[in-house]
């Protein structure tokens, strides 16, 4: 794939910093930031002061191409049944244009279904779901329970269907919507990102309470992309539950949640828990790293989720001469080379190029930056440092860090290859059209404090 010509429309505005830096160590294991609310005497800076304010109004951006409206569907409002033994709510994953992925967790253990339906009206149909069984020598937690999935097949593109969670017959949650993948025309590909999120500080309940007030409002995103450490601090079953299904559980019922693995999810038995919660494409070359790196299309975009924790990428695939050579890193190629989508994004963990403390820790960047700017990647989205950060394309490359997502925030100090940082609790969406993604960052009152094109 040839690479294509590129230009970047810069729009930033300037951002007052109010006392956001926590002057944590530059240590992958240092956990929550010290401003994080997490209990410790002079940590909780309120949301109000880490959200800005702003010093003046970003630049406009040039109106969006007029796009077809989304699907119309009433579902109802969604209900789950008290005192049943629905344990872990309903989350959407792996939806395309003609299927849809639905898993929960109950601690009844009988057979289940998912019913789904056009309408509320019907005609409805039912699928039996798979069921695995996860006790509490496996888990560490209260109970026992049972993890349920279900694919929806014969689905029709950019459409909405109604779906209800069903086991032994008694309806466990109801009036839930699902919305097909666009078939990649008439209107963009709506993203939520957002890494470095699973404090369970109040500064993680500000920034979703932020996006969700978006996406309910105007049904806003398509997608939810998570860029690592969902459950701090060692991605254990219970900081799962806790920090991330039991915090996002209002989002994912309705829009289909694509995780990438961070540096504490892989601490608890190599990231078993979070292969145990995802039920993600399985395309590894090697048996052991199934559901580590993986790819989609959504729309007109192709995303490939890579580990880079230190098993798989730190230091990146060298062979004692110097050559890249990794499993991953072949897959990739091979990923990445044979799709023909209109835009190519990457995301993983940890940046390749970060103006924090931390620095850059990659010692190859240069060898395996030339290979995905041959393979003409557009974008590439990271966490790992608890910041927000935009850089001028390299070589036709635009990077993102967004790792603003509620853990805390630490120092960055922008380069001349910076087009705009700030260390802000924060998420971002991407609007993905055919000849354009619009990358917009919110802080968690809403402010949009950075916005930009990326045009070829």
């Amino acid at each position: 794939m040839g690479r294509m010509l590129r230009a970047l429309c810069l729009c930033a505005a300037a951002l007052t910093l109010l006392g956001c830096d926590d002057g944590a160590p530059a240590d992958d294991d240092a956990g929550p930031a010290v401003n994080a609310d997490s209990g410790v005497d002079g940590g909780g800076v309120p949301p109000e002061v880490c959200m800005g304010p702003p010093t003046g109004t970003p630049p406009e951006l040039p109106d969006p191409p007029a796009v077809e409206p989304g699907p119309e569907l009433d579902c109802g409002a969604p209900e789950f049944i008290g005192d049943s033994p629905l344990w872990r709510w309903p989350y959407l994953e792996s939806v395309t244009a003609s299927s849809a992925r639905v898993a929960w967790t109950s601690t009844g253990g009988g057979r289940a279904v998912v019913r789904w339906a056009p309408s509320p009206d019907g005609p409805w149909q039912e699928v039996e779901a798979t069921a695995e069984m996860f006790p509490t020598d496996r888990t560490e937690q209260a109970r026992d329970y049972v993890g349920y999935d279900a694919t929806l097949t014969g689905l029709s593109p950019n459409a909405a269907y109604c779906y209800e969670i069903v086991e032994d017959g008694v309806v466990l949650a109801r009036n839930l919507r699902l919305d097909t993948a666009w078939d990649g025309t008439g209107r963009p590909v709506r993203i939520l990102a957002l890494g470095d999120s699973g404090s369970g500080s109040a500064d993680q309940l500000a920034v979703r309470d932020a996006f969700m007030e978006r996406s309910l409002e105007g049904g806003e995103h398509d997608i939810f992309l998570h860029l690592g450490d969902m459950a701090y601090g060692s991605g254990t079953f219970s900081e799962f539950e806790e920090r991330f299904f039991d915090i996002y559980q209002g989002l994912m019922h309705r829009v289909p949640v694509y995780p990438t693995m961070g540096n504490h999810e892989a601490k608890t038995d190599n990231g078993q828990p979070y292969l145990d919660v995802y039920h993600l494409p399985e395309v590894a070359l090697r048996e052991a790293d199934q559901e580590r790196y993986y790819s989609f299309d959504y729309g007109n975009a192709h995303f490939t989720v890579l580990d880079s924790n230190d098993a798989s990428l730190i230091p990146i695939f060298l062979d004692v001469n110097g050559r890249i050579t990794d499993d991953m890193f072949d897959w990739m190629v091979e990923d990445i080379g044979g799709s023909d989508a209109d835009w190519q994004i990457v995301v993983m963990h940890h940046p390749f190029y970060s103006s924090s403390e931390r620095g850059i820790r990659h010692g190859n960047v240069e060898q395996f930056r030339s290979v995905l700017e041959e393979l003409g990647v557009d974008l590439i989205l990271a966490g790992h440092d608890h910041h927000y950060e935009r850089f001028h394309p390299i070589d036709g490359i635009t990077y993102v860090v967004t790792g603003g997502g509620g853990a805390g925030t630490r120092t960055v100090a922008p380069g001349p290859l910076t087009a705009f940082a700030e260390s802000v609790t924060h998420f971002v969406t991407l609007h993905v059209s055919p000849d354009e993604i619009r990358v917009h960052a919110i802080d968690a009152v809403g402010r949009e404090f950075d916005g930009a094109r990326i045009t070829r």
